[in-house]
């Protein structure tokens, strides 16, 4: 009898381990049989989590970055995909989809395919993404983020992309120094100033309107006799000189009886120029070098930009959008229509988003 018992203890341990395999194996069909997953998942599993190779090509582009600073590597990776890749779309017969080696092998993809190597960056380094997908479009968020230190970064970017833009198109000398935009002028020329005379170099004195807010004037000046440099506020000060009468200058930007000088005088809001004034009984030859900088004011370019983002668990989700564009940015969302998911590529958890 005790032996009977004994083997039908047996089968219901055995029953019960079945009973359990089976509702796992049916909880997961369930899942994988979900549409938004099924639709989903070709994409997630393209996405790479773990490799040294991609983890070493995350962190060499962030590598300027300060030590833990999530808000500039999110932004460093997202210019990477931005600046260096190109929009390709799928072959016309099917859906085509890339791994992250092979759109780095070709520098391009369509949406998707821009959207897994981008995650695949980011979560080699841990940072947490989302995949978003729309009726006819994909792109990811970015989770954990303080969106305000975000704001710090996105500036400058555009700003270098304007300024290559403006001087191609604009046929101008366009530069960026200390992260701002100006545009630059520039006379180098060597002649000869008679004594008594005074030569002007510069700007009719009108006030600067935006987006241009004020002027830096740098200047190199040899001279084979001395000179006094002036900078004055406008060609009518100069005017002025040459009578004899009173002008008005910046007492802090002149330099007296010089044979040589190099000096800068910054933050003017008139466009003046620089005088040169020869009082010896000979002639001077003089050899300079001005250089104006008009300082070209970034509010009216990145007065649109806003940081856009869902709280997902508590946490800021930064939409990153791979084909926004040369001027796009971390948060920028060309609210693209339609019904907006957002599905997490470990645990197929999904969002809808609003």
């Amino acid at each position: 009898m005790k032996k009977q018992n004994t083997w039908f203890a047996v089968i219901l341990i055995i029953c019960a381990l079945l009973i359990s395999g089976c509702i796992e194996q049916e909880t997961l069909t369930n899942v994988m049989g979900d549409p938004v997953v099924k639709r989903a998942e070709p994409y997630i599993s393209e996405i790479i989590f773990e490799d040294m190779t991609l983890r070493a090509q995350s962190s060499s582009i962030v590598s300027e970055c300060p030590s833990g600073d999530k808000e500039c590597q999110i932004n460093e990776l997202y210019r990477f995909v931005i600046d260096d890749f190109s929009y390709y779309s799928d072959p016309r017969k099917e859906e085509f989809i890339q791994t992250p080696y092979e759109t780095l092998d070709i520098h391009g993809g369509d949406c998707e395919d821009l959207t897994i190597l981008l995650m695949s960056l980011l979560e080699n380094l841990g940072i947490q993404t989302y995949l978003v997908l729309t009726p006819d479009h994909a792109y990811c968020l970015a989770c954990d983020v303080d969106t305000e230190h975000l704001l710090e970064y996105i500036g400058e970017p555009i700003l270098a992309q304007y300024s290559k833009d403006l001087g191609q198109t604009g046929n101008m000398n366009v530069v960026m120094e200390n992260g701002n935009l100006y545009i630059l002028e520039q006379k180098q020329q060597t002649f000869t100033l008679q004594p008594g005379y005074i030569y002007y170099y510069g700007g009719d004195g009108s006030k600067f309107n935006s987006p241009i807010e004020y002027m830096d004037i740098q200047y190199d000046v040899a001279s084979s006799n001395p000179l006094n440099v002036y900078v004055v506020p406008s060609r009518t000060d100069y005017e002025l000189m040459v009578d004899r009468l009173s002008y008005e200058h910046y007492p802090s930007c002149q330099n007296l009886e010089v044979i040589w000088t190099s000096d800068k005088c910054n933050g003017l809001t008139t466009h003046g120029g620089v005088v040169f004034e020869n009082r010896n009984k000979n002639e001077a030859i003089v050899d300079f070098d001005i250089r104006f900088y008009f300082y070209y004011s970034p509010d009216e370019l990145l007065e649109d930009q806003q940081i856009s983002y869902y709280e997902i668990d508590g946490k800021n989700c930064v939409v990153l959008d791979a084909t926004a564009g040369k001027y796009g940015y971390p948060g920028y969302d060309g609210n693209p229509e339609g019904e907006k998911i957002a599905i997490d590529p470990l645990t197929k958890e999904y969002f809808y988003l609003e």
